[in-house]
């Protein structure tokens, strides 16, 4: 039985890495034309685009380790029973039950990693994200400038404009930068040259520009002051301050407090990860049988439609606790429950003859 359990858990895994690895891999190059659109805006630099997306790696790795086990168990047990290799298990002694023990050897790692990533290390790299995305947007009036093009800042209110860039000295040459006022007036400013200070003792920032002009006024007004200058420091950004409203996606799993809605209701997403990933696989397991006469593709889509639908009333249970509609206590516990049910159904066709 050794031999036996090391080819299904060798089939088992290597389907699940392909199927993991193919579905990272889109989740990701999605995640990455959105950050390269930001960036193109100038709202963060080339260089943090990389450190983005490695930090949201555990978070697209968690979402999708629970499918890919369920395609992986799927395609397997369905390639089995295609080309008679289960019934050929099951005469060697591997009854359905001793499988689905293989199946649990298997697909409790990867639940264990999953709730790892689900409770630990996704929280910690979405608050880095969120320090990360704050300080990013923070430097981005110099970071994000590139040679020859106006750039817009503070929504709209601030434009800048830079003829060349120096990144690595943080130098701009031929600098102009124009500003709407609360009161209605503009300020325009030419200057040769610019570079980016940040004051050491409150950490904001300041734009620095040399031999310049500074125009202030009302457009169509003659009430405007004109000032040359050798020096003239703006500030652009101040250090970064907590966020109003704190994300539940940030809190480490400990601090969740369960008497606030959407903490609670993050506080079982979390949770429900690894026992989704576990589900889905005995649920695999059941429906990976494909019918007599039928290749090993044959459940593919019945069975991704019933993972959908699984995930889909889990995620409208989380919104439900998240909005007070459902009991805090109740959670995400009927939804598994159902699933596990069904998963139990579905897996005892294994036991009966085709």
């Amino acid at each position: 039985m050794t031999v036996a359990f090391r080819y299904f858990a060798r089939e088992l895994l290597a389907t699940v890495a392909v199927a993991f690895f193919t579905l990272l891999a889109i989740a990701l190059g999605g995640r990455m034309i959105g950050y390269l659109q930001d960036a193109a805006l100038g709202r963060y630099s080339a260089d943090t685009l990389w450190t983005l997306a490695a930090l949201r790696a555990p978070e697209f790795a968690q979402m999708t380790l629970p499918f890919a086990l369920f395609l992986g168990v799927l395609m397997t047990v369905g390639r089995l029973h295609a080309e008679r290799e289960f019934a050929v298990l099951q005469g060697g002694g591997a009854d359905p039950r001793k499988m689905l023990g293989w199946l649990f050897a298997v697909a409790a790692p990867v639940a264990a990693l999953v709730g790892a990533l689900s409770l630990a290390v996704t929280p910690a790299a979405a608050a880095q994200v969120a320090r990360l995305a704050v300080e990013a947007r923070a430097n981005s009036e110099f970071e994000g400038i590139s040679a020859g093009a106006f750039h817009t800042f503070g929504f709209g209110q601030r434009v800048t404009y830079a003829r060349h860039v120096d990144a690595g000295q943080r130098r701009l040459e031929g600098v102009f930068s124009g500003e709407r006022l609360p009161g209605g007036g503009n300020v325009t400013v030419w200057a040769r040259a610019g570079g980016q200070h940040v004051a050491p003792d409150t950490g904001s920032r300041f734009l620095t520009l040399e031999d310049g002009v500074r125009y202030a006024g009302v457009p169509g007004s003659r009430d405007f002051r004109v000032v040359s200058f050798r020096r003239l420091s703006q500030r652009v950004a101040a250090r970064p301050t907590a966020w109003s409203r704190v994300d539940p996606l940030t809190l480490a799993t400990a601090t969740l407090d369960m008497a606030a809605p959407e903490q609670a209701a993050e506080w079982h997403w979390r949770l429900g990860l690894p026992i989704v990933t576990l589900i889905a696989a005995v649920a695999a397991f059941g429906l990976g049988r494909a019918p007599p006469r039928k290749g090993r593709f044959a459940r593919i889509v019945p069975g991704i439609a019933v993972f959908s639908l699984y995930f889909l009333f889990a995620m409208l249970a989380q919104a439900a606790i998240a909005d007070g509609a459902l009991a805090v206590w109740l959670g995400l516990w009927p939804v598994h429950a159902g699933a596990a049910l069904g998963a139990v159904l579905v897996a005892r066709q294994a036991w009966r003859p085709a």
